[in-house]
């Protein structure tokens, strides 16, 4: 996670029994989300990670400091389904989502997995152009865009803000103050999952990655 993330979410999934690794910042691609991990890689049985990044994985494409050279690792993976600006992710990744044989489901939107909550097999987004994309396929829930904080940008995104995991949907911040939390609320207890949050403002810090490591 991101080495903005507070202190008590460190402490959170410490306390689950997991390692905790912070993601220090980068030099590139900007201020706001260069610590941010879903600008540097994207996990799917294995760590696919941007060569300079400092973290350990199958080695892919040198991020670039300009959109859309930005955007190599941002993509959501939901079931068998990846959603992402196609032809613009490193070319590796792209190679292992065809060898899988993943439904691609291509947006305008570059910063895909930053848009997107994952939970269970639904999503959460405030971007129209991915829940409309989207919506045919995976269950989706469009919410209000904005109310979450991103220090040097006007507002972050709800795909920074959380993630699944066993039965729990976690928040970095207070999402009870978002404005659409009762159907958020909804949506998470339709998957059988629970909602588990800091009484912080709600922050995007970019997604956490949970890797599974062997040993």
């Amino acid at each position: 996670m991101s080495e903005e993330a507070y202190p008590e979410t460190v402490e959170y999934f410490t306390k689950k029994g997991m390692e905790v690794i912070k993601f220090p910042r980068q030099n590139k691609p900007y201020e706001a989300v260069c610590h941010h991990p879903d600008m540097f890689m994207f996990y799917d049985e294995k760590l696919f990670v941007e060569p300079s990044c400092g973290v350990s994985g199958v080695k892919c494409e040198l991020l670039g400091e300009k959109y859309p050279q930005t955007i190599k690792y941002n993509i959501a993976k939901v079931a068998n389904s990846v959603i992402c600006k196609y032809e613009d992710i490193s070319d590796t990744v792209r190679a292992h989502i065809e060898s899988a044989g993943y439904s691609v489901i291509n947006v305008k939107q570059g910063y895909s997995k930053c848009s997107t909550a994952i939970v269970g097999h639904s999503i959460i987004t405030s971007d129209k152009g991915i829940y409309e994309a989207c919506r045919s396929q995976i269950d989706s829930l469009l919410i209000q865009s904005g109310h979450i904080e991103l220090p040097g940008l006007d507002h972050g995104f709800i795909g920074g803000t959380c993630v699944s995991f066993d039965d729990t949907v976690f928040f970095n911040g207070d999402i009870e103050k978002h404005p659409d939390y009762a159907r958020i609320k909804g949506l998470i207890e339709k998957q059988n999952m629970k909602i588990e949050y800091l009484k912080h403002p709600l922050m995007d810090i970019g997604s956490f990655v949970i890797v599974e490591r062997s040993e």
